[in-house]
């Protein structure tokens, strides 16, 4: 047992207290959450220290080692501290939480206080409502259906069914940011709480062991929705959990260390409808297909993944899946989004914030993203109106008329173009051919006569693009900063200058960026560089 000092400057409160901190226990230190990984001395000072390994790498000063003795191991190098025992908070009971954030002596307001307050706003009837409250607390703690402490440094379930006597009736449990160190003290807690459906249990560091597994099957099988955000886990951790979670309908694991998937065992998520893998580096999209043997999984979100492009290997996979996010990727390509017709069920797609949509206007790429996915209700949590189909149907098939002609008086030509665009076929069945004669450049503006192709270049970094003529300079100062200023302060904003293909002596400055490109006559292989 280490027993704690105070400081000189804490005069007032209890001299000394003891603290039982082992090896894995976890701390706050402001609003800064660790792991214990070492408790002892550190040479030549005197009295106990902390080793912490800290949630947020950037946090620490080294990986263990201090003036050349390894004291612990870190995750990272910069994750490491040695700290002194009174810097640190310890965690308190889950009960404890539930009365310091819904009542308790801490959030009532004292006679001298209200007196004070009346006295300095000159208002001797000043009622403060909503502070007053009776000597017991207990049968507000009763009510409590859906309970909120996240960061109030919850570290375990206190005395033996002591929160099922003050909340009986938890249905729904927010314990993120919190001090829990393992899923036993989860275990501790669900076991007391038969109505609970919901728990989210983010940027806790929880360990687990095969016998933990075991021995708590029993505390979740009747929960619903599980939220383990930041938990720094991989799809195999979760894989080794998910035992614990027979009933689980909705699993969000975004923002954890999850780099590669692997198809689950037939006995495990048998129920589960919702997987949120947001915010992971998976990169690839036969990583992401293995979740497509999921018999009733209806939502995935596979925002932010890396993707960089989709090609459905079968379409018996994701039998139920209505509705896909795949916003933030690097999906540079619009075979892609033809491949995601493919899904059986799919219904809704939100698509924001890739490459491929880099250069085209709002409004076409919505077309294009109707017209490739004829199953599609929903796009960009805006519903498709039967009017709005048909539209973006027929100016596709017009934008792509002469190439379809074209391609048909060769074979290998004719299957280069259906590759790219599957859908073709099925919509000059469902319209008829279009006429090229109606086709006039005056009539039908097509957005591939309006592209021209562009070189941004800065420094040793080139990128070329087909952008429409009508994009507006500032357009196109975002896409430099995006694809290539990876590494810039919110006030810098690029200067691009025009350096003409047909008379490269020739250098304008791009200065008015509510300007198009047209008005400044950039054409087709002209070179903008990016200073």
């Amino acid at each position: 047992m280490v027993v704690l000092r105070m400081t000189s400057d804490q005069q007032g409160l209890e001299e000394s207290k003891t603290c039982n901190l082992l090896v894995g226990d976890r701390v706050q230190v402001g609003n800064h959450r660790a792991t214990v990984k070492y408790v002892g001395p550190v040479p030549p000072t005197k009295g106990l220290w902390l080793g912490l390994d800290w949630d947020d790498p950037s946090r620490g000063k080294h990986d263990g080692q201090y003036a050349g003795t390894k004291y612990f191991e870190a995750r990272y190098s910069t994750s490491g501290s040695l700290v002194r025992l009174e810097k640190v908070e310890v965690g308190q009971t889950i009960c404890d939480a539930i009365k310091e954030r819904y009542g308790g002596t801490g959030q009532v307001m004292s006679a001298e206080q209200l007196e004070e307050i009346r006295r300095a706003l000159n208002t001797p009837f000043l009622e403060m409502v909503g502070l007053e409250r009776s000597g017991d607390d207990s049968d507000t703690f009763r009510k409590l259906a859906v309970v909120g402490v996240a960061e109030y440094r919850v570290s375990c379930a206190g005395g033996p069914n002591e929160l099922v006597q003050v909340c009986p009736i938890i249905k729904e449990l927010d314990l993120a940011r919190n001090l829990i160190s393992n899923w036993k003290v989860v275990s501790d807690i669900a076991q007391q709480l038969p109505y609970l459906r919901l728990l989210d249990l983010s940027e806790n560091r929880l360990s687990f062991d095969e016998d933990t597994i075991d021995c708590c099957k029993a505390s979740f099988k009747k929960l619903l929705v599980l939220i383990l955000s930041k938990v720094e886990y991989t799809w195999q951790d979760i894989i080794c959990c998910a035992r614990m979670w027979p009933q689980l309908e909705k699993l969000q694991i975004s923002y954890n260390n999850i780099t590669s998937l692997s198809k689950p065992p037939p006995n495990l998520f048998v129920n589960l409808k919702l997987l949120n893998i947001e915010g992971n580096n998976i990169k690839y999209w036969t990583e992401v297909e293995k979740l497509g043997y999921l018999p009733r999984l209806e939502c995935l979100n596979a925002s932010n993944l890396g993707l960089t492009q989709i090609l459905v290997s079968e379409d018996t996979l994701f039998p139920a899946l209505k509705y896909i996010l795949l916003s933030n990727n690097y999906i540079n390509n619009w075979e892609s989004i033809s491949e995601l017709g493919k899904l059986p069920s799919l219904e809704e797609l939100k698509f924001r914030q890739n490459p491929v949509l880099e250069g085209v206007s709002r409004e076409t790429a919505r077309q294009f993203l109707i017209a490739r996915m004829p199953s599609l209700k929903v796009l960009n949590l805006q519903e498709i109106e039967a009017e709005e189909r048909r539209g973006a149907e027929i100016d596709y098939l017009k934008c792509y008329a002469r190439d379809w002609i074209k391609s048909g008086k060769n074979a290998d030509d004719r299957s280069a173009f259906l590759r790219q665009h599957p859908i073709y076929p099925v919509l000059v069945n469902r319209y008829g051919e279009i006429d090229i004669g109606e086709l006039g450049e005056d009539k039908v503006m097509c957005l591939k006569s309006r592209l021209i192709c562009v070189n941004l270049v800065r420094g040793n970094s080139k990128l070329t693009k087909k952008v429409p003529d009508t994009m507006l300079v500032s357009t196109l100062e975002s896409l430099a900063l995006t694809r290539l200023v990876r590494e810039h302060t919110r006030s810098y904003q690029p200067n691009l200058v025009l350096v003409s293909a047909q008379e490269p002596s020739l250098r304008i400055p791009l200065s008015d960026n509510m300007k198009s490109l047209s008005y400044y006559s950039v054409a087709d292989g002209d070179v903008i560089l990016v200073e």
